[in-house]
């Protein structure tokens, strides 16, 4: 007897293993990968500061969850290392800060809580809570006394989209979840001080 080449049974493990290893990144509502853009590195009388953008950042189906009550997360990630060597570079500072976006359905409000800030903002515009969420507008990095005049810095940023935590399995309910999940490059900007 003649074995059988396409078998239902390979049909599937076909399929799953198609699935598995297919290119399931989030990406804006324009189709392209979320990045850093829009980097500027300023200080004040005594810090340093970081203003910068995601882009590309919202989907179609996350905009759609925010409506629906499934608050969203960028995860910014800031690392300044000193430059000596371009070889385990001592790092000056490292920071995590979080924007976390929810809609208030009773209110007809977008609130955005900043992880850097106490107050979070308010706002009936889905735009501006877009815009809100993915900028960094002044983030103080450093005291600029922890820092040696004349010499070369490089700054690390990236973000990514935190995964969103529901109690008792929800997540199984709702799979397009896990579609969300983003991560952008990490972006350098070299400066001296």
């Amino acid at each position: 007897m003649r074995p059988q080449l396409f078998s239902p049974l390979r049909a599937v493990l076909l399929f799953c293993l198609l699935f598995a290893v297919w290119p399931w990144s989030a990406a804006g509502a324009d189709g392209e990968k979320p990045i850093i853009a829009d980097i500027n590195i300023t200080s004040s009388s005594s810090k340093l500061l970081l203003s910068a953008a995601v882009k590309n950042s919202f989907t179609k189906e996350m905009l759609e969850g925010v409506q629906n009550g499934i608050p969203v997360t960028f995860r910014f990630k800031i690392k300044l290392e000193h430059v000596i060597n371009y070889w385990l570079d001592p790092k000056v500072a490292e920071h995590g800060i979080n924007h976390t976006l929810s809609y208030d359905p009773i209110r007809r409000e977008y609130q955005v809580a900043f992880s850097e800030h106490r107050q979070p903002r308010t706002t009936r515009s889905l735009n501006e809570a877009q815009r809100m969420m993915a900028e960094l507008k002044g983030f103080e990095i450093v005291p600029l006394n922890n820092l040696i005049r004349g010499e070369q810095y490089a700054l690390y940023i990236k973000a990514t989209l935190e995964e969103t935590t529901f109690p008792l399995s929800i997540h199984s309910l709702i799979p397009f979840i896990s579609l969300w999940n983003f991560e952008t490059d990490w972006r350098m900007a070299e400066f001296r001080y």
